[in-house]
C-alpha cells in the first residue's frame, strides 16, 4: 500500500537581517547560505577570522542594522560567542553541538531567556517532511511501542588535515555528528536516559575518532548508534516497533531533495510505503527559527532538547573512556 504525505515549504516567513559568525565555513557556504536565500533572509555581515583575530565577529554583532546571528564556528567557540551575540541584542542561531557542556548549555538558554531572545541549536533533521513524518508515527503509536534504533554516520577524513573536529576545538566525532544518530531516538523517547553504554577509538590528541555505543531510554526503549571519521560513507538509520518495522531509504539526513519514502513491514508481512514530501531541510530549520523568532511558533528543537541531548553527549564520552 502507497500513501503520500504532503507539507507547506513556502517560505511565508520575516525576513530577518543576519550576521553570519564564520561566514568562511563550510556548512555556511555550502547549506546555509543557500538556505537564507531560499527563506528570503538578508545576510548583511558574513564575518570570518582576520588572521588569528576575531575582531570582525565583534565588529559584525556591534551593527545596528542586525537582527539575529548565525554561528557555524568552530564547537569549543560556541558558548562564548553565543553569549556574547545574546548580549549584543540578537537572536542567535547556533550550530551543533550547542555547546561542549551541558553546564554552558543551560547557561546560554538562562541568558537567551533572560535578554527576551530566541535561541535554538541547528538540527536541521527534524524539519524535513520525513522526518517528521516518522515522529508523527512514532508518537500517534500507529508503529506500537518503540523498541529499538540504529543510526550511523560515517566518512573517510584525512587524519592529517589539522581539521578542527581532530582536536579540543572540535572535540570529536561524537560531538560533531552524533546528534544524527541520537537525537531521532531521544525525540522519540521524550524523556531521560536510564542508562547508557560506549566505546571509543582516540587519535593521539585523545579525541574520538570513532565511538559506537548504547542507550537505554527506558520503558523497552533502546538505540544503538556508530559515528566515524575513519569509515567509508554512510548516513544510515532504521527503526523496531512492537508493530512495525521501519527502512528509511538513503542518507538519513539531512533528509531527500525530492520525494522520499519510509518503507513500513508490519506484523503480517504487509508492506506499505509512505511517500513524503523532499525540501531542503536547512531552509525549513530556518524558517522555523524566524518563526520563533517573531513570536509565532516555539523552536521544534528547543532548550528541553538541547540540554536533554548535552546530558547523553556527556554520559556518552564519559562511559567512552575506559
Amino acid at each position: 500500500m502507497v500513501h503520500k504525505v504532503t507539507s507547506s515549504n513556502a517560505p511565508d516567513v520575516a525576513s530577518l537581517r543576519w550576521a553570519v559568525l564564520g561566514g568562511s565555513s563550510g556548512i555556511f557556504r555550502r547549506s546555509l547560505a543557500p538556505a537564507f536565500v531560499e527563506m528570503g533572509q538578508h545576510v548583511v555581515d558574513a564575518a570570518s577570522r582576520d588572521g588569528e583575530s576575531l575582531e570582525p565577529y565583534a565588529d559584525a554583532l556591534a551593527r545596528s542594522d542586525v537582527d539575529a546571528v548565525y554561528i557555524p564556528l568552530p564547537n569549543h567557540l560556541h558558548a562564548e560567542w553565543i553569549h556574547r551575540a545574546l548580549e549584543a541584542g540578537k537572536h542567535v542561531l547556533c550550530e551543533k553541538p550547542l555547546t561542549l557542556s551541558p553546564g554552558d548549555t543551560a547557561s546560554v538558554f538562562d541568558h537567551a531567556e533572560s535578554a527576551g531572545l530566541v535561541l535554538m541549536e541547528a538540527y536541521m533533521w527534524p524539519h524535513h517532511p520525513r522526518a517528521r513524518t516518522l515522529l508523527e508515527l512514532v508518537r500517534s503509536r500507529a508503529l506500537g511501542s518503540p523498541q529499538w534504533g540504529t543510526g550511523r554516520f560515517s566518512w573517510p577524513m584525512d587524519m592529517n588535515s589539522g581539521d578542527h573536529r581532530l582536536d579540543f576545538r572540535g572535540a570529536g566525532s561524537l560531538f560533531d555528528v552524533g546528534i544524527y544518530c541520537i537525537a531521532p531516538f531521544m525525540m522519540m523517547a521524550r524523556r531521560e536516559p536510564a542508562a547508557v553504554a560506549a566505546n571509543a577509538v582516540r587519535n593521539m590528541r585523545g579525541i574520538d575518532v570513532s565511538m559506537t555505543g548504547w542507550v537505554d531510554w527506558g520503558g523497552g526503549f533502546g538505540s544503538g548508534f556508530a559515528v566515524s571519521f575513519d569509515a567509508p560513507h554512510q548516513r544510515q538509520m532504521d527503526l523496531v516497533c512492537s508493530e512495525a518495522i521501519v527502512e528509511v531509504p538513503g542518507m538519513h539526513t539531512p533528509g531527500p531533495a525530492g520525494v522520499s519514502e519510509l518503507v513500513i513491514r508490519r506484523r503480517d508481512e504487509s508492506v506499505e510505503r509512505v511517500l513524503c514530501d523532499g525540501g531542503n531541510a536547512y531552509a525549513l530549520m530556518v524558517k522555523q527559527f524566524v518563526h520563533a523568532a517573531t513570536g509565532e511558533q516555539a523552536p521544534v528543537f528547543g532548550r528541553a532538547e538541547s540540554e536533554r541531548l548535552a546530558r547523553v553527549l556527556q554520559g556518552l564520552h564519559a562511559a567512552s573512556v575506559h
